[in-house]
């Protein structure tokens, strides 16, 4: 029987270098030779801002008329916002639409307004003249807010915005409207002025 070595030792010497590749390349992958295939998927820029209360009035004097509007918000200074009314020279027995405002809501959330009376001075000659005017506020729906002695105004809550809402959204708005009356029997108001400050508040919903 005729063994055929050199064949044999052929074959074990090529099982032994295919063992040392298959070794070889395992080695590989598990060293980071080889980089195995990768999917990625990134979140960038993930903010979170907050929203903010913010108001215009523009108050426009009616009486006498011709009166340019004055525009202000609340990141002006209160002084900036123009008056509601200015009248002179009259007489008991007066009547009249003396102003408007209108307010929007020109913030980014949703909000509730308020007007409110901060002060009536009476100065001059006598010392009636605020608690005889009769103050009527109305507004775009010629709805009454408002209809009495001037410093018994205090606060008007809730008020309607044009969308007749208590709740106004960005841009809502309405306009009230101012009138002044005083009666005939004031007889001790003469040469008196009444000096009023009005407070518009915006509160977040």
């Amino acid at each position: 029987m005729l063994i055929d070595r050199p064949q044999t030792s052929r074959r074990h010497l090529r099982s032994g270098l295919a063992l040392l590749l298959v070794l070889g390349s395992t080695a590989l992958i598990g060293w980071g030779g080889l980089a195995a295939w990768q999917a990625v998927t990134a979140n960038n820029g993930s903010s979170f801002a907050t929203g903010g209360v913010h108001m215009q009035n523009v108050a426009t004097i009616t009486y006498p008329t011709g009166q340019a509007p004055v525009t202000c918000t609340d990141q002006n200074s209160p002084g900036s916002c123009g008056a509601i009314f200015t009248v002179t020279g009259a007489a008991p027995g007066f009547s009249a639409q003396v102003g408007m405002v209108q307010v929007t809501n020109t913030g980014s959330l949703p909000s509730t307004f308020a007007l409110s009376l901060g002060s009536a001075v009476t100065s001059g000659a006598g010392n009636t003249l605020c608690s005889d005017l009769t103050l009527t506020i109305v507004n775009s729906a010629a709805a009454t807010i408002y209809s009495g002695a001037l410093p018994s105004l205090g606060t008007t809550a809730n008020l309607n915005s044009a969308l007749s809402s208590t709740t106004w959204n960005h841009n809502d708005t309405n306009t009230f409207t101012f009138t002044l009356a005083l009666p005939g029997s004031a007889s001790t108001d003469q040469n008196s002025t009444c000096t009023a400050d009005f407070t518009w508040s915006q509160t977040q919903a």
